[in-house]
């Protein structure tokens, strides 16, 4: 016996027999632990989890705040501010400091804790045998003994010692660095055996690629090799988004410039004879009120609350990066089952041969009558099921599943007719292929009192069920027939059904040798037919994403007739001509499928090599692509798409490459999470155009003010009120804005388009330049310098609040919108102006920001100003979306 580790599992269960291994865990294959026996050892392993220990908590939040340059330059500030015993100006930016970095906490605490909250909408279900029922249990109640079941790209939840396989493989990636699938055994290995050479093994971590095992668990928690790596490196990868990393370079820029030019302002007023601590002051003033300290903020703002509302409409981001990327979409590959349909495949026929091969087939539907000669391919196909049913004891109606969508259907129809396999029959059946894309059948071995009464002598039955064209390639029959079949299943997806094909095979070769090569001349006995609905809702949903200029096309493995009737079902309006099978598509090379793209609706019977092909040529032509998908085959596509989604029915291969994972398999719900990721870049560049268009104000005031050589027209605590203050409430409100511009398919892909790129420097420069012309005319028609310095501070702070209204919608004028949909932002607005008139009003703040009562006509005059800068955004909207968006479009 060999030794065992301090736990009582196995040392080396990869050197045991499988006997060995069942007999030191004191299991039974084929009934499990029974309920009790596990409960007791979940008390001596503990739960089957491990998390990091380091990960990031609320103070590390808050304390990164303060590392930010942004930051950092207010900190400088108020240190040098502090040496020269401006005290008030000290504590205005001290307050700023700790007012951004509270609100930056928040914001990223929530941004963090959407993306962490992924595993408690996500729940892996692992597959198990207790008390002798094979039944679903949450991976987290494993214990060594436990006999699991993967099959269908399923994740590995503990590692386990391999008691039986059929062509099962699987990717071991995350713990060898090998990118090839791992081809997997039973037999024992010397004790020496290194990690990556265990093929008798399976590892907590790791994925299913292919076939089917099962296997006993040997280790739980941190007793496996990831939970052991997990205690070495314990460390979080915290990733930028590249609009984080674009905005972060975009900093530092506008750090370094300004820094220059508050340097030349800084020479020019010493040369001119000005203070050196006046001077100080103001250089710091302008550089604090030139860099947007809300930018950061308000963009990890925008991210977290996009994240959450994505999370509301039951789309789960795995990254900040899919928020951004999701708002870019112009193309949507998509599947039909379960996103354009109700994923409700009901069984609606069998077909026999003899009634294929009638004259003028039309298929019918005899779901609720079916005859013997039906009844009885209908429990081979049940028998050819690989479906676990957690609470057989009760009504078939109420059974709780765990397999294909088909094949629960094919079990619950079985049942209703009478057709139940009960533990003893299930244990007899053998499965030899499983169920592949890549030759789209599946072999199972039953045992004869299964086989129909005129195939009762049938030797070594196996049920061949698959795509019915590929059965009916490999089954013997004449020439005539074979295209006679051929044409009534094609009949059936007229109708838009899908089919399934089912034959007899004896394959004459040992049971533990059997390939697809062995699969042929089999006695190919009909099929049966399955109609799935289409979702009510889809024709609506797919006229709204088209007005995004967003497109969609089908990819779906299905036959073209099924692929067309569904297609025509939705609203599309096309025929055959715009279909495309993989089979044509793999006859074409890429520069002669280029041109076939914007044609093509339809693409069917692709495989998910063709569904890579499909998008990496999208995306050559400049699309940006989600695609959706939910099985193993379907992750290379979507790990090549800019967003890949996976249906939460999905296997967990497809969820582990997935950038956005839907808890539902609707298409209403990917269409409503593209709509947020819309509205995330569309308030993300309104922020950015609002914040930045007002940067320049102070270098313009003061620069030109010490150049031309009257007084200075702000002081340092007025620019450091109003741009940490007042201009930085409408910026945070703009993450909860609703109102989404419209966008061209060229705007609707990048950030920094046209659009943006115009209003930020031409409103910049232009409003700029306009503050200093009032502030010089005032003073050149003789109004008094404190009258001109308080017009003027008025202006400046009430303008940056009123023009945010503008910036609401960069593509509507102000008044093809409501102005009061985010109260936020109407708040934000509010509670500025009340800063602003309490600084003229109340006596106290008046001497503090060194201001005068303004007379109604001034107050007159300020209103003016708020209204022409209103006019300047509109008319610079206009401008742009004029002659710049549209005029590109054309």
């Amino acid at each position: 016996m060999k030794t065992q580790s301090p736990n009582n599992s196995p040392h080396s269960p990869w050197s045991d027999t499988t006997d060995e291994t069942i007999a030191n865990l004191k299991t039974n294959t084929d009934t499990g632990l029974t309920a009790k026996e596990a409960s007791e050892r979940l008390k001596t392993y503990g739960l089957n989890i491990f998390s990091s220990s380091r990960s990031k908590g609320p103070l590390a939040i808050f304390l990164k705040q303060f590392v930010s340059p942004l930051i950092v330059i207010l900190c400088m500030a108020v240190v040098i501010t502090a040496y020269l015993h401006e005290w008030l100006d000290t504590i205005i930016i001290a307050f700023a400091v700790i007012v951004n970095a509270i609100i930056g906490f928040i914001q990223e605490y929530k941004a963090e804790k959407a993306i962490n909250s992924l595993k408690s909408y996500i729940t892996e279900r692992t597959r198990v045998i207790r008390d002798s029922h094979e039944t679903e249990i949450d991976p987290e109640n494993l214990v060594p003994g436990d006999i699991i079941h993967i099959t269908g790209g399923a994740r590995i939840t503990a590692d386990a010692r391999i008691v039986r396989e059929i062509n099962f493989t699987s990717d071991e990636s995350i713990m060898t660095g090998e990118s090839l699938p791992v081809e997997k055994q039973a037999e024992s290995l010397s004790e020496t055996t290194l990690l990556a050479d265990r093929t008798n093994m399976l590892f907590a971590g790791t994925l299913n690629i292919d076939g089917s095992a099962y296997a006993v668990v040997t280790q739980t928690g941190f007793n496996t090799e990831i939970g052991r790596l997990a205690k070495l490196v314990d460390e979080t990868v915290e990733e930028k988004t590249p609009l984080q990393n674009a905005m972060s370079k975009l900093t530092w820029v506008i750090i370094a410039m300004t820094t220059v030019a508050v340097g030349g302002i800084f020479a020019i007023g010493i040369s001119n004879g000005e203070p050196l601590h006046e001077m100080l002051l103001l250089c710091i003033a302008v550089l604090v009120g030139s860099v947007p300290e809300a930018l950061p903020i308000g963009l990890t703002a925008i991210l977290a609350i996009g994240v959450e509302r994505i999370a509301k409409k039951k789309g789960i981001m795995r990254s900040l990066t899919a928020a951004e990327t999701l708002g870019s979409t112009t193309l949507i590959i998509t599947d039909k089952t379960g996103t354009l349909t109700e994923a409700d495949m009901k069984l609606v026929d069998i077909d026999t041969t003899a009634q294929l091969l009638e004259p003028d087939f039309t298929p019918a539907n005899h779901a609720d009558n079916f005859n013997l000669e039906q009844k009885e391919i209908l429990a081979l196909a049940r028998a050819a099921s690989d479906v676990a049913i957690e609470n057989p004891e009760d009504d078939y109606e109420k059974w709780v599943m765990s397999g294909s969508d088909l094949e629960e259907n094919i079990t619950r129809a079985a049942a209703k007719h009478g057709i139940i396999q009960g533990q003893a029959e299930q244990s007899d059946i053998q499965m030899r292929i499983p169920f592949s894309s890549k030759y789209k059948f599946s072999v199972i071995r039953i045992p004869s009192q299964l086989l129909p009464h005129d195939l009762n002598k049938f030797e070594d039955p196996h049920v061949v069920m698959g795509a019915p064209d590929i059965i009916l390639e490999r089954s013997y029959l004449s020439a005539e027939d074979r295209v006679h079949l051929q044409e009534s299943v094609a009949e059936h997806s007229r109708f838009g059904r899908r089919v399934l094909g089912i034959a007899l095979l004896t394959p004459h070769a040992k049971p533990t040798s059997i390939t697809t090569e062995h699969v042929k001349d089999a006695v190919f006995l009909g099929v049966l037919s399955f109609h799935d609905p289409i979702r009510p809702e889809v024709k609506d949903v797919l006229k709204r994403i088209e007005g995004y200029n967003t497109r969609v096309v089908m990819a779906t493995g299905d036959l073209p007739g099924t692929a067309l009737a569904v297609a025509q079902e939705i609203g599309w309006e096309i025929d055959e001509s715009n279909v495309l099978t993989g089979t044509q598509l793999q006859q074409l090379s890429d520069e002669e499928l280029i041109p076939l793209l914007d044609k093509v609706h339809v693409y069917a019977r692709v495989t998910p090599k063709d569904k890579l092909r499909i998008t990496k040529l999208f995306q050559a032509r400049g699309e940006v692509v989600a695609m959706t998908g939910d099985g193993v085959n379907d992750s290379p596509s979507l790990k090549a798409a800019n967003i890949g989604i996976a249906v939460g029915s999905g296997s967990d291969v497809a969820k582990s490459v997935a950038d956005l994972i839907l808890l539902d398999d609707n298409f209403k719900t990917i269409v409503a999470t593209i709509e947020e990721g819309k509205k995330i870049l569309s308030n993300i560049k309104k922020m950015f155009v609002y914040l930045m268009s007002n940067a320049l104000d102070e270098l313009f005031l003061i620069g030109g003010a010490i150049i031309v050589g009257v007084a200075m027209p702000l002081s340092a605590v007025q620019i450091i009120w109003v741009n940490l203050f007042t201009g930085s409430l409408p910026a945070i409100a703009f993450a909860f804005d609703e109102q989404q511009m419209r966008e061209t398919k060229k705007t609707s892909k990048i950030f920094f388009d046209s659009r943006v790129l115009f209003l930020t420097i031409w409103i910049g420069i232009i409003v700029s330049l306009l503050l200093f012309v009032q502030y010089t005319t005032l003073l050149s028609i003789g109004v008094p310098i404190a009258t001109a310095q308080s017009v003027l501070f008025a202006c400046f702070g009430s303008y940056t609040l009123f023009i945010s209204f503008s910036f609401r919608d960069l593509s509507r004028p102000l008044w093809k919108y409501s102005l009061t949909d985010n109260r936020l932002l109407v708040v934000g607005v509010a509670v500025g102006s009340l800063l602003l008139l309490a600084t003229y009003a109340v006596p106290f703040l008046r001497e503090t920001f060194d201001v005068v009562p303004l007379s109604f006509s001034w107050t007159g005059f300020v209103i003016g100003w708020i209204i022409l800068n209103v006019a300047i955004v509109e008319a610079s909207k206009w401008f742009a979306n004029t002659f710049l968006v549209r005029g590109a479009e054309d």
